[in-house]
């Protein structure tokens, strides 16, 4: 019985295998766009459509964003993204720049995923990397005041 015991105190605090350190978190891969979007392809999307400005114009009558700046005598609100081009031309990720409309971003993102969805030369853009572009929404009118 001793000899059990003795056996079972051993097991109890013998060292347990060392630790496995943790692998540091690698830098940003292709997964994200870099800090620097100046380095990026430009990507060049069709203009918005009346009902794309139609609903940004609505976001910026009712104050939720107030990026949109007059121009001559029509409003402009620009819209920055990157936009990740798959290998078989599809766009898997677009990141918003945030301009302080999150609505406005979020719905470009939306927008500028289904125009290249629609894009007629989207399997000859070189593929898995990223790109910038913009999405310009222009109506008549002046700002508020």
């Amino acid at each position: 019985m001793a000899l059990i015991l003795a056996a079972a105190t051993t097991q109890a605090i013998a060292p347990a295998s060392p630790v496995t350190p943790i692998p540091r978190l690698a830098a940003p891969g292709p997964a994200e766009p870099p800090h620097d979007w100046s380095t990026l392809g430009v990507l060049t999307l069709p203009p918005a459509g009346p009902d794309m400005v139609r609903f940004v114009r609505d976001e910026v009558a009712a104050g939720r964003c107030t990026r949109a700046r007059q121009d001559d005598a029509q409003m402009v609100l620009v819209v920055p993204l990157a936009i990740r081009i798959s290998a078989d031309g599809n766009a898997d990720s677009v990141v918003p720049l945030a301009i302080g409309c999150p609505t406005v971003e979020q719905f470009s993102a939306g927008v500028a995923q289904r125009m290249v969805r629609h894009l007629a030369h989207r399997t000859m853009i070189p593929g898995d990397r990223w790109y910038r572009t913009v999405i310009t929404y222009t109506w008549p009118g002046t700002g508020p005041g």
